[in-house]
């Protein structure tokens, strides 16, 4: 075992599995490429049809296949519009169109100003929490325009691969100095890597279309979208995660987790462990049977 994972590990011993114990609705805003790939549209739904979660709103943001802040905007609020049926939906902003254009200027579009706002109802005792689902550019005009910011927000994204290596496939890379700025604010944080998502949330054209094609409208929408979905992971049978859903799982208490050193983030996407700035906790596990069976209950529920 890597040195550094087993000394994360170590440093966790006694934690168990999470629990599903919410007390009340966890406040949420998504900040998503909504769009860019078929799992956004998961995240979304599942944090609108959540007894579980309050979603106050969502931000649309940039990715390069041509998703712009305001196309994902769009997207996301045909989901809750058109795929949920919802007259009456959380406000959904468009945010950046591409990356920050240095590391010092943020850009500062509806989404920021949103979030800056609403994340004002909140303190350090008692955090909103911002699921990232797409780059770090709006959060990152956030926390350049309003520093204090970090006092009143916690952080769930999905990205990087795994520890203690990094890398990153897309959400991190497509704005490398925005997601430096994020994990160097010193803001609580959670990582939700990809190697997780491939191990616990991935399915078949033909296991999701079992899963969730007879839930209804809103059901058969996600498992079109998913068998449409041209890319699939080598394997036999091929597969696919709906990623974004780590961070649902997250928030629902059903991940295991340790907490480890907080790495600086280079140029090329890896760690570099040799001088680590404050703490972060790392998704190692979920328990994907229980948030699946969540998952379609909330949607069945909801139409």
């Amino acid at each position: 075992m890597n040195m550094l994972l087993a000394a994360a590990i170590l440093a966790a011993q006694g934690e168990g599995d999470n629990a599903m114990t919410i007390d009340a609705p966890i406040p949420v805003v998504i900040s998503t490429d909504c769009g860019t790939d078929i799992d956004d549209a998961w995240t979304v739904a599942y944090a609108a049809v959540s007894p579980a979660i309050d979603l106050l709103g969502c931000i649309g943001n940039h990715a390069p296949n041509g998703i712009s802040g305001q196309v994902a905007r769009d997207n996301v609020v045909e989901v809750l519009a058109d795929v949920l049926g919802m007259e009456e939906h959380p406000p959904v902003y468009a945010g950046a169109d591409g990356p920050l254009p240095d590391p010092s200027t943020p850009l500062e579009t509806d989404g920021v100003s949103f979030l800056v706002e609403v994340s004002r109802s909140f303190t350090s005792t008692s955090r909103l929490t911002v699921l990232v689902i797409g780059s770090h550019t709006d959060l990152a005009s956030a926390i350049l325009v309003d520093p204090g910011i970090v006092d009143r927000i916690r952080v769930v994204m999905m990205g990087f691969e795994s520890w203690p290596g990094g890398g990153d496939g897309w959400n991190v890379k497509n704005d490398v100095p925005a997601a430096r700025i994020v994990l160097e604010s010193g803001v609580p944080l959670t990582v939700g890597p990809a190697d997780v998502c491939i191990r616990r949330l991935s399915f078949t054209t033909e296991s999701c279309r079992e899963f969730i094609g007879d839930s209804g409208t809103a059901g058969e929408w996600l498992a079109e979208g998913f068998e449409a979905w041209p890319h699939r992971l080598d394997g036999d049978p091929p597969v696919w995660p709906i990623w974004d859903n780590i961070v649902i799982a997250h928030i629902l208490g059903l991940t295991r987790t340790i907490e480890t050193h907080r790495p600086r983030l280079l140029d090329d996407l890896t760690f570099d462990h040799s001088d680590p700035s404050g703490q972060l906790t790392w998704v190692v596990d979920l328990d994907g049977d229980a948030m699946w069976h969540d998952f379609r209950a909330c949607v069945e529920e909801a139409q």
